[in-house]
């Protein structure tokens, strides 16, 4: 804390010869002890009464157990006063009165004042005492008063190097947050992004120069203390608003939006966080914007060349498939056994690769917001359970059991068909590739009011907690030791598009080595016909 609490015998002996303070003096004091311990509560008593006398000292006692325990600790203090060896278990006990002083916010006042009064108490105690030996009177007044002020010098000489400290500290720890908020505001002023932060009005307390010019001004005090909706009426105010209400931060990755100075077609990476004080009180929201218009337009590019490519090239492999089949039913002439399976192997890869740019085409219409859903009432418990009696026989020569949950009631959903069946075949397909001989899988469906959810568990490899959050990333597969492989990485991706463009959610529960459910929800009324 900052006390001189390692004072050495060397320096107590010199401050008590500073003192004058010796062996006769110690003895005289002992003298005192019987007669001091004789009268020592009745002058803790009058000390207390002094105490309650004024509402300043009053307020260090705010009830009974503080009261009774400061009492005791005085008796105690003033007991020690007359047992003598003055060393350096004594000084350490006056020190930590005196940091206990700082600690409860005890003036130095209080404590000469409350000396004086103990003083006041004992001086006629003194002169009763040694009425008959003036001279001795007079050396024993002296004796406690050296012992009195070594004692009021420890303990006002703690709280001072307290205080000290303690404003050390303050003026560190102001020069620290002087220095964050110094390394901060430089931090906001040279970033190459878009900062601003506002308060819980939405108001703008500050912002950076990159700000500043997307909203086509120069000067800060065009901006500080305007609503933020003001300079930049399209900003989602929703979406911020419900930011600041739930203290949860948002982050959005080329979104577009549109600010007074920005292009027609600009896409931004932004985030908003909540900023809070010390208590937990909302103060405001902290955003950024980078503008990823470039990337973007960059990305579409890409999409759109694959997009072309892919859509070219659907016609010469239909146009082999036909031919490969003509030469398998013996158009051009009679094919060997051999020669057949060889085309039979050709069909094949042409199916596979079709089926890959079929994809790679829908990935692209459902991402450029080009498909287009055709919804209608669908009885999902018999198309699943169609898909599942298809699937059954490719399930059992991989000695795999296929089970359907399903209810015996048609479950009507909103739906577009032909493209949740998709989802459902590309869930069994993968569970078929990775189940083991011997394994299970079970397709069920369950509903609830406003939502039905269709779930495909299997017995299968699983899927680490590292790889979870990348299942339905798009191009994303894991090693050759993982669950998924040999594979475009687009098939969960696509799952999760036609899923969320249903206004529906996918999901993954897996434990590796124990087998993996993957199912979806479709977040839509769902009607039930009992027939």
């Amino acid at each position: 804390m900052g006390h001189p609490a390692g004072l050495t015998e060397d320096e107590i002996s010199l401050r008590k010869r500073w003192l004058e303070f010796g062996s006769q003096d110690e003895h005289l004091i002992a003298e005192l002890d019987p007669i001091l311990s004789e009268h020592l509560d009745a002058i803790i008593a009058d000390m207390y009464d002094h105490f309650f006398a004024f509402d300043e000292t009053r307020a260090f006692f705010p009830d009974d157990a503080t009261l009774m325990r400061a009492k005791a600790a005085q008796r105690q203090y003033f007991a020690r006063l007359t047992k003598g060896n003055y060393g350096v278990e004594y000084v350490r006990d006056r020190l930590r009165v005196g940091a206990t002083h700082y600690k409860i916010d005890l003036d130095p006042k209080w404590y000469l004042g409350a000396y004086s009064h103990v003083l006041g108490a004992i001086l006629p105690l003194l002169s009763a005492a040694f009425s008959t030996n003036p001279e001795k009177l007079t050396q024993a007044i002296a004796a406690v008063l050296k012992v009195i002020f070594l004692d009021m010098g420890l303990a006002i000489e703690t709280y001072i190097s307290a205080k000290e400290a303690a404003i050390r500290q303050h003026r560190d720890a102001i020069a620290e947050l002087e220095t964050e908020r110094r390394v901060t505001k430089s931090i906001m002023e040279g970033a190459p992004i878009a900062i601003v932060r506002v308060n819980d009005a939405f108001a703008c307390v500050e912002c950076n120069d990159e700000f500043l010019k997307l909203l086509g001004s120069t000067d800060r005090r065009e901006v500080v203390g305007k609503p933020l909706f003001e300079l930049a009426p399209e900003l989602p105010r929703e979406l911020l608003g419900r930011v600041m209400e739930s203290g949860h931060a948002y982050q959005g990755t080329a979104e577009a939006l549109e600010f007074p100075l920005s292009p027609v077609v600009a896409y931004w990476d932004w985030a908003a966080w909540p900023v809070k004080g010390d208590h937990g009180d909302m103060l405001g929201l902290l955003a950024m914007f980078v503008n990823a218009t470039d990337r973007v337009l960059l990305q579409q590019q890409r999409e759109d060349f694959v997009a072309t490519l892919t859509h070219d090239l659907k016609t010469p492999i239909l146009a082999a498939n036909r031919a490969v089949k003509l030469l398998v039913e013996g158009d051009f002439g009679q094919v060997s056994p051999e020669q057949s399976r060889i085309l039979e192997t050709i069909h094949q890869s042409n199916e596979s690769l079709y089926k890959l740019v079929q994809t790679l085409l829908d990935v692209y219409r459902y991402d450029s917001g080009a498909k287009q859903l055709h919804l209608g009432k669908s009885n999902l418990a018999l198309t699943i359970r169609r898909l599942a009696e298809e699937l059954r026989p490719l399930a059992t020569s991989k000695e795999v059991t296929l089970t359907a949950d399903l209810p015996n009631e048609p479950v009507e959903v909103n739906c577009d068909e032909a493209e949740i069946r998709r989802v459902v075949q590309n869930l069994l397909d993968n569970s078929l590739k990775f189940t083991p001989a011997g394994g299970k899988i079970t397709i069920a469906l369950t509903r609830e009011p406003g939502a039905t959810t269709i779930t495909v568990n299997d017995t299968g490899k699983g899927v680490s907690e590292e790889d979870m959050p990348k299942l339905f990333q798009r191009f994303w597969q894991a090693a050759s030791s993982g669950r998924y492989y040999a594979s475009t990485g687009l098939g969960l991706y696509l799952c999760r598009k036609i899923v969320e463009l249903h206004d529906g959610k996918i999901f993954c529960e897996s434990t590796l080595g124990k087998g993996s459910t993957f199912g979806f929800t479709i977040r839509e009324p769902v009607h039930h016909s009992f027939g």
